[in-house]
């Protein structure tokens, strides 16, 4: 009996610092949300103010250009608070997934960022169908494609993204592989944390922290290796038998 109360509590007290670890992270994601998702209105309603008082044509555009970007980053803000919230809150579904066809559509979903058009994307998918969470591998896939894309370095004479499926060492494997501008070798450890952003411009600093949180829900993992102004490779590690 005195073991079993002992069990009994300390399980109590794991389950209490998860709790006090949840809160904070909430608090922590409502505080920064409500912060991104003020600024860029704010910015919006200064560059209104001052294209209703501009008489010069290219300024008008110039304003009404920064006004775009910052309608593109609060909808991929939007976009990113959606996925968080799926990820959370949607349960896990075990069901045959098409790589190929999550690959295809996760291109053809990103064609509209900036620079998309002129990269050359390389598919080679020798692992195609596969027992996974659907969902929740799209947001993967989704969030490492667009990150691929927003980071891509304009001054190379091509730009690539390379995504490759296959069966290694009893796991399914994702690789995306580009030659961006890379990873400073200095924040490579925090590029996984709640809001941290190389760029506020390119992205809302939730994407690579999503990921982490759908490939934790299938009990894989994410490996990165990145040069600066060479190029990174994410590589994502799905079990074999996940759910079963």
């Amino acid at each position: 009996m005195v073991k079993r109360l002992i069990i009994s509590k300390k399980e109590i007290e794991n389950k209490n610092e998860n709790l006090i670890q949840v809160n904070h992270e909430l608090d922590r994601f409502v505080y920064s949300a409500s912060h991104d998702l003020r600024s860029p209105i704010t910015s919006l309603k200064g560059l209104i103010e001052l294209t209703q008082i501009e008489d010069d044509t290219d300024q008008i555009r110039e304003y009404l250009c920064l006004m775009h970007q910052s309608l593109t980053r609060q909808d991929q803000f939007i976009s990113d608070i959606i996925d968080y919230s799926k990820n959370k809150r949607k349960q896990k579904i075990v069901e045959q997934v098409s790589l190929h066809d999550v690959v295809n559509e996760a291109i053809e979903q990103m064609m509209h960022i900036e620079n998309a058009n002129k990269i050359n994307f390389k598919k080679e998918i020798l692992v195609d169908e596969i027992m996974s969470d659907g969902l929740r591998l799209k947001i993967i896939v989704n969030n490492l494609l667009s990150n691929a894309i927003k980071y891509a370095d304009t001054n190379k004479s091509e730009m690539f993204i390379s995504i490759k499926t296959y069966f290694a060492d009893g796991f399914h494997k994702i690789e995306i592989d580009d030659n961006g501008i890379g990873i400073k070798e200095e924040i490579k450890d925090r590029i996984f944390e709640m809001y941290f952003g190389t760029d506020k411009n390119k992205g809302s600093g939730l994407g690579l922290y999503i990921i982490k949180e759908a490939i934790e829900n299938i009990k894989g993992n994410i490996m990165v290796a990145s040069e600066e102004n060479v190029g990174t490779k994410f590589t994502v590690t799905i079990p074999l038998n996940y759910g079963i």
